[in-house]
């Protein structure tokens, strides 16, 4: 797929309505919406007593961007930078005419999902922001005779997009392919090509994971995640068999099963904390070394035990996560309405503006309904994924499963790893979604090959 010397002048129109989109952004959400995840990372950046609950490099990011001016705003500006970058970028490598790619790009950017998640401050925003920028230059490098300044600044959005969730490293694979692929151009024999690309975009990800690694060993009280996900299945298990599968230790004297299902909800590992006996947190204050190995073991003897209820557990899980949420659910799976003050941190500003109070309103008219869930999002882009396959000889086909598959190796995996059904955990997917609907709908079939 060679640049096209022969191709028109890129557009400029994609490049006016991203600033027209940040600006918009910005009045609806400023200085972005904080959860009680965002909060409290904000705190361990402001206090660096950062756990691994809540990824390092994120915390860092933060105490950088705290530099700029307290609070959540130059993370928010960030974020708003990658996303409508990313945008651009495809619209102008992809050559879409401004009559046909105009309505798509603000599609992408303003259907309820994308425009509400991209209003917070989240591991998740940031992470569908940065894969959507690196996937734009690599687009335009695609098309570049001179690839090599927009790869390399590719590099920093794909370690971003990599490093700010502890699931997203996967999901980069095939971008970091992508990237070897234009860094190192067909050479011998297209098995040799492939093996030696292969190793490149490896070798890619492993450099960005050790990173990873070496940022989280420099934590002096570490507290692992997993325990939160091993508790939740537990616990579903238990409802599903009758028996009461937590260890001791995780409960409180005299929690019978009956009372543990009363409290179950399949959308949440939250509601776990709402029994009379009580269940203890898996994080404050930390298990101990030998509670850690105890609750694994119980974890993995319950699931060989009783692989039905885990299976039943897990599809209860998918099906809330992908799904339209119930009325009676609540919000904070899908948006927070308010920043939530946690602890020491300054106060933010209130959202007081009449697009945010409008917005707020439609989120709550809309939450219920499909506009405001991953389904019909993901579901485009399995439409987009029979027509990109036609056209993988061209860039818009190589964008789209480019899309596509990162989508799939972030989504799949939360069937099984997802504590509750918060729609931010599949961000990237509905946008990369949307991006390979787009590419396939609004690029010229004179496309570069």
């Amino acid at each position: 797929m060679a640049a096209d010397a022969s191709a028109p002048p890129l557009a400029r129109w994609p490049w006016w309505l991203a600033l027209a989109g940040v600006a918009l952004d910005l009045v609806a959400f400023w200085p972005g919406l904080l959860s009680f995840d965002s909060a409290q990372a904000w705190w361990q950046a402001r206090h660096q007593a950062a756990t691994g609950i809540t990824p390092l490099p994120f915390v860092l990011l933060w105490q950088a961007a705290d530099r700029l001016g307290a609070g959540p705003g130059a993370l928010f500006v960030l974020q708003l930078t990658l996303f409508w970058s990313g945008l651009a970028l495809l619209a102008q490598a992809l050559q879409w005419p401004a009559r046909r790619g105009a309505p798509l790009l603000l599609a992408i950017a303003l259907l309820p999902v994308p425009w509400l998640l991209r209003g917070h401050v989240w591991t998740d925003v940031i992470v569908l922001a940065a894969a959507c920028c690196a996937l734009g230059l690599l687009a335009r490098a695609q098309r570049s005779t001179r690839p090599w300044p927009w790869l390399l600044l590719a590099l920093p959005c794909l370690a971003c997009a990599g490093l700010l969730r502890h699931n997203a490293l996967p999901a980069m694979l095939p971008l970091a392919w992508w990237w070897s692929t234009l860094a190192r151009p067909a050479r011998g024999t297209v098995r040799g090509a492939c093996l030696a690309r292969a190793a490149l975009a490896c070798a890619l990800l492993l450099v960005i994971f050790g990173l990873g690694r070496l940022l989280q060993d420099g934590i002096r009280e570490r507290v692992p995640v997993w325990p939160s996900l091993a508790q939740f299945d537990l616990a579903g298990m238990s409802v599903r068999s009758g028996q009461m599968l937590l260890p001791a230790f995780m409960v409180g004297p005299g929690l019978e099963v009956g009372e543990l299902a009363h409290a179950f909800r399949p959308w949440s590992n939250l509601t776990l904390f709402d029994t009379r006996h009580g269940v203890r947190s898996p994080f404050e204050p930390p298990l101990s070394p030998l509670e850690l190995a105890t609750l694994r073991r119980a974890w993995l003897d319950a699931i060989a035990a009783h692989p039905a209820a885990w299976l039943g557990h897990r599809w209860q899980v998918t099906r809330a996560l992908l799904g339209t949420h119930a009325a009676d659910w609540p919000a904070e799976l899908i948006y927070v309405q308010a920043s939530v003050d946690y602890r020491d941190n300054p106060p933010i500003a209130t959202h007081q503006g009449a697009l945010h109070a409008r917005l707020m309103q439609l989120a709550a008219l809309l939450r219920a309904t499909p506009l405001l869930a991953a389904w019909p999002c993901l579901l485009a882009g399995l439409l987009a994924a029979l027509p990109a396959w036609r056209r993988r000889t061209t860039l818009a086909g190589r964008v789209a499963l480019t899309a596509l598959a990162s989508a799939a190796l972030l989504a799949l995996p939360l069937g099984v790893l997802a504590p509750a059904a918060e729609l931010r955990y599949l961000g990237w997917p509905c946008v990369a979604s949307l991006i390979a609907l787009a590419a396939v709908l609004a690029t010229p079939r004179q496309g570069a090959r």
